[in-house]
């Protein structure tokens, strides 16, 4: 009922054109067609947009010579039912989309829009993608939460699913199995011979595929691939094949790839084309069910793995780099991995359980967090630690395998952070091994032994051991010579050569040999690998306050009549310390000043308590403060920040503002007259809290400022010293 048919070419909005079906006859039309009106496009007929429409279902005759018979012109045809293809006379009956010129479009914005609620939007055997010469564009836009469902192929110039659920079925009435598939115009000679067309997951938006092969690609029958698959932030790709493969020249994988469903074992998304890429970087991937997954051989993760269901990641063919510039994750299952690279600009890796690479370990940048699990290396024995940069903390045990013979400073450096101190404790063995797998265990306690009590072997008296402390185990001994180094970054250093490596209240074995690189801090130990086993080392020195970690005991900042007082305590030693006092309004913003010093003259106790006052702070507002320790060799640790714990804050009264709405002329404030405002500004913020200007009260011409500002609502704020006062202003 109320189907729309053309009796003659035209423009859409013609009422000449339509022809209205009541249940008997088709009846001349009077108005246009609608939402709830499908419509015909039959025989010989072409149809014109001239501005946007929207339609139920569209059925359009495709008989063999049908021509052109939907010009889009640009402008976008909302469909909230069916796309369909029939032959005969309008209604006729279903049919195949056949190729015919420039059948529907006529340019990449010329735009079909799917919308609205869940349902079936084109039907096997009355559409295909045999229209190679349709130039359109094709959004899928369903509600949130609902779905549009694939049972026919589509061919188009773009593909993007905007919101909403995409479903691409396969064709399980004929034997092999056969994908609906989405790909894109043939015309050579218009778009080229190469890779055309893009297919786009927006955020929030999701592609389901129950396919293996034709996923995408731009020639099903032929070997071309489409230019773009675009999984955009935020968006989400299911693959329910056990073999899903896309072809395309480029992937763009920034959401989330989730595998699911089926009966067998799953690989991973492939491309077969030979002008594809590997769609090998990633962004976040999720296994659910019980089948397991096989990663590929190169694989690039920007965010992290998951398991869901019983199913398993199988990694162990898998070189995984960890690229991702935020935190990644191993989540739900131990990660067993051939090969791993490190290569974070930023964020942290956690694996969330053991950690096992059964090859390779390559440390670029990025720090790992093992959360107290343990880590193995080389558990095949064929590979080997490669150090360039980044560190990792947590660590239960750090285990080995196969330690090479010949250990240098990039296959030997193992950089545990010293969660409990700050910095990158890094350990290096350099020597001529005779292999065995190597443990390394790091205990962490929080500072530094004073008066340890007890000589180097050479007579030194050391004043200062770190308390924390490695122990190595696994090697085999050996009397070959052994150069131990441990780094003592972040700590403080007057001299690189005050450093030793001891051991915990006792001289460790072997013999010093000088502290060396100022920046890397290297204390050094000579031994043999068979002086390893069962002996704690640590960082020592014999000179005051060397390796002590500066320890904040407490530190508070509170308001005064004269002002904000602040006040800190450290754990200290005899050695001359300066301590910076820098002052922010705002520190996400790090809009830090110094604003004073304060010293610490040798002599001091263990501990030392510190005041100072800052008179110019304001007693309204917001005030933070941190304090930074300086040593005498410019070594520098931060204490936390706080905040002013202001008793009595100044409240904030209402600004009368007139005329309001305003639109020109004067504009008064009216400010209560018992209170001086000589000393205030006015602060202007738009609606969204933007700061969009600070003047001085009362030398400024409001008015002149307000007849500036765009028609909208704001935010005018006078605030002096003592007081503030806040008002909403419309401009006109």
């Amino acid at each position: 009922m109320n189907a729309y048919k053309t009796i003659a070419s035209g423009n859409f909005q013609s009422i000449s054109i339509w022809a209205v079906w009541d249940g008997f006859a088709w009846n001349p039309a009077t108005v246009k067609p609608g939402q709830g009106n499908d419509i015909y496009i039959d025989q010989t007929h072409t149809l014109t947009l001239t501005a946007n429409e929207s339609v139920k279902s569209v059925f359009i005759n495709a008989e063999t010579g049908a021509g052109q018979k939907l010009v889009l012109s640009g402008f976008q045809l909302h469909v909230y039912g069916s796309l369909h293809a029939f032959s005969g006379a309008a209604p006729g009956t279903p049919d195949n989309a056949w190729n015919s010129q420039n059948w529907i479009g006529n340019s990449i914005s010329s735009t079909i829009v799917f919308k609205g609620t869940s349902r079936v939007i084109s039907q096997k055997n009355s559409w295909s993608a045999q229209t190679t010469q349709s130039r359109f564009a094709v959004v899928f836009e369903a509600d949130p939460g609902e779905t549009l469902t694939l049972e026919a192929p589509f061919k188009a110039l773009s593909f993007t699913i905007r919101s909403g659920t995409l479903l691409q079925k396969v064709d399980t009435s004929v034997i092999p199995n056969t994908c609906f598939t989405l790909s894109f115009n043939t015309e050579t000679s218009v778009f080229g011979s190469g890779p055309f067309g893009s297919l786009s997951i927006e955020p929030g938006a999701t592609f389901i595929s129950q396919c293996n092969a034709n996923i995408l690609n731009r020639s099903t029958s032929g070997t071309t691939s489409a230019l773009n698959f675009d999984l955009q932030n935020g968006g989400t790709l299911i693959l329910e094949g056990n073999a899903p493969r896309i072809e395309a020249a480029n992937f763009q994988l920034n959401g989330k790839v989730i595998f699911r469903g089926g009966s067998a074992a799953k690989n991973y998304l492939a491309s077969t084309y030979s002008d594809a890429s590997a769609p090998i970087v990633v962004r976040d991937i999720e296994i659910q069910g019980n089948q397991n997954l096989s990663l590929p051989s190169q694989l690039t993760l920007l965010g992290s793995l998951e398991k869901t269901g019983s199913g398993n990641f199988i990694a162990t063919g898998t070189s995984l780099t960890l690229a991702g510039s935020g935190d990644q994750e191993i989540i739900g299952f131990p990660l067993s991995v051939r090969d791993l690279n490190l290569n974070k600009p930023s964020g942290t890796f956690f694996p969330n359980s053991p950690l096992t690479i059964l090859r390779n370990l390559t440390l670029t940048q990025g720090s790992m967090d093992l959360g107290g699990n343990n880590m193995a290396i080389n558990t095949g024995l064929a590979g080997s630690l490669s150090y360039a940069g980044g560190s990792w903390k947590n660590v239960g045990l750090f285990s080995y395998h196969g330690l090479p013979a010949s250990l240098t400073g990039t296959n030997a450096t193992f950089p545990f952070e010293d969660s409990r101190n700050g910095g990158i404790r890094k350990v290096q063995l350099l020597g001529n091994s005779s292999g065995g797998n190597l443990t390394i265990a790091l205990t962490e306690y929080t500072g530094a032994e004073y008066n340890s009590g007890f000589d180097d072997v050479d007579g030194t008296k050391i004043l200062y051991r770190l308390f924390s402390f490695f122990q190595f185990t696994g090697m085999t001994p050996s009397p070959n010579p052994l150069e131990l180094r441990i780094s003592a970054d972040k700590l403080i250093v007057d001299d690189v050569d005050d450093l030793r490596i001891v051991g915990t209240g006792y001289p460790a074995p072997g013999n010093h040999l000088p502290g060396l690189d100022p920046t890397e801090l290297w204390a050094r130990r000579s031994l043999t690998f068979a002086d390893l086993d069962g002996k704690n080392f640590t960082v020592g020195s014999f000179r005051t306050l060397s390796v002590l970690p500066i320890r904040w005991l407490d530190m508070r900042a509170t308001q005064t009549d004269q002002g904000i007082l602040l006040k800190w305590k450290v754990l200290s030693a005899d050695e001359d310390l300066l301590f910076e006092i820098h002052k922010s309004p705002n520190p996400l913003e790090s809009m830090w000043e110094k604003i004073g010093e304060a010293s610490l003259l040798g002599g001091g106790s263990s501990s030392e308590e510190f005041l100072f006052l800052d008179k110019a702070a304001k007693l309204s507002g917001e005030n933070y403060y941190r304090i930074k320790q300086v040593d005498q060799a410019g070594n520098a640790v931060w204490s936390k920040v706080v905040k002013a714990s202001l008793q009595n804050e100044t409240t904030t009264n209402r600004l009368l503002i007139s005329p309001n709405p305003y639109s020109s002329g004067p504009l008064h404030l009216e400010l209560p007259d018992h209170l001086d405002w000589k000393v205030a500004e006015v602060v202007i913020q738009n609606f969204q809290g933007k700061l969009l200007g600070q003047y001085k009260y009362p030398e400024t011409d409001l008015a002149e400022v307000a007849q500036n500002l765009p028609p909208g609502v704001y935010f005018i704020w006078v605030i002096s010293e003592q007081h503030r006062l806040a008002g909403k202003l419309i401009r006109k």
